[in-house]
């Protein structure tokens, strides 16, 4: 006889629900400073990458093009970062954070850290430091070049 699961013990159904509540906490918590999630993404990126070709940025974050540059349009138009052509290839645009998109993603980066602060609070240390064992494996996983189930 097989073992049928209700959509409410699906372990996929539990990630995705806990996913939305903290992507949703940490939205609010960007708003407080007037900025969002998908721009601390963004920012954060570049900042690790100076020089980022938008496509390789588009790759890493998982966006489209179009979605990638709606984003980078406005962080540009706030003075966060800058788009320059690359001087070998003039199909492909460099992205650079500017003094002020450094600034920013500091400020963002506190909000985030403070964020992170109270989601841990919420769990004992051991059960933090195992959940986030247990999300980098299936992340890992599921992300592995082949099927997830194989060994």
């Amino acid at each position: 006889m097989a073992n049928h699961q209700t959509s409410m013990d699906r372990l996929g159904r539990q990630l995705y629900l806990t996913f939305r509540a903290s992507r949703e906490y940490l939205d609010r918590q960007m708003a407080t400073i007037g900025a969002s999630m998908p721009h601390w993404f963004v920012l954060r990126n570049v900042g690790a990458q100076p020089g980022i070709s938008q496509r390789e940025l588009a790759g890493q974050l998982g966006l489209t093009g179009s979605t990638l540059s709606h984003h980078l349009d406005r962080l540009e138009g706030q003075g966060l970062l800058t788009r320059t052509r690359d001087t070998r290839d003039r199909r492909v645009f460099r992205v650079e954070l500017t003094a002020e998109g450094k600034h920013r993603l500091a400020a963002m980066d506190t909000v985030a850290d403070e964020a992170d602060l109270v989601l841990r609070s919420l769990l004992s240390e051991r059960d933090a430091s195992h959940l986030r064992q247990l999300l980098l494996k299936l992340h890992d996983r599921l992300t592995d070049e082949g099927d997830p189930v194989a060994p």
